[in-house]
């Protein structure tokens, strides 16, 4: 897992930290039947990468709930977070897509600070 920084036409955006962790992505907020497991690949403040287990069809702008588990983050409260998300990027060879969180508010900012440092803290003991 590593820390990283990119720069893109002159712009900064925040660092991503690397991930293996399973998310789950949902359509509805509180209907799993049609969920889709992905690994998220790097997360930040302001979006993450994930890639799909399975063949997906995904469209630039359509918006998603990203279900992260905390536990096997290290983080036992609450027990996930589900946050609005919308895609920027899809890769139809990798079943990749890029995204970005739709305006957390302040808890949901707060947790995704709490992953970041869980990550960074694993990254420095591997």
């Amino acid at each position: 897992m590593q820390q990283t920084q990119e720069n893109h036409n002159n712009s900064t955006r925040p660092a991503r930290v690397t991930s293996h962790a399973l998310v789950e992505v949902r359509r509805f907020k509180k209907l799993s039947l049609f969920a889709q497991s992905a690994v998220l690949l790097d997360i930040s403040l302001a979006g993450f990468k994930l890639e799909f287990t399975g063949e997906t069809a995904v469209k630039r702008g359509q918006q998603y709930w990203l279900v992260i588990p905390l536990r096997p983050l290290g983080i036992y409260s609450p027990e996930k977070l589900t946050v609005k998300a919308e895609c920027r990027w899809f890769d139809a060879h990798r079943f990749r897509i890029g995204g970005v969180f739709m305006s957390l508010n302040k808890s949901e900012r707060l947790i995704v600070e709490q992953i970041l440092n869980a990550l960074k803290g694993k990254n420095k003991k591997a």
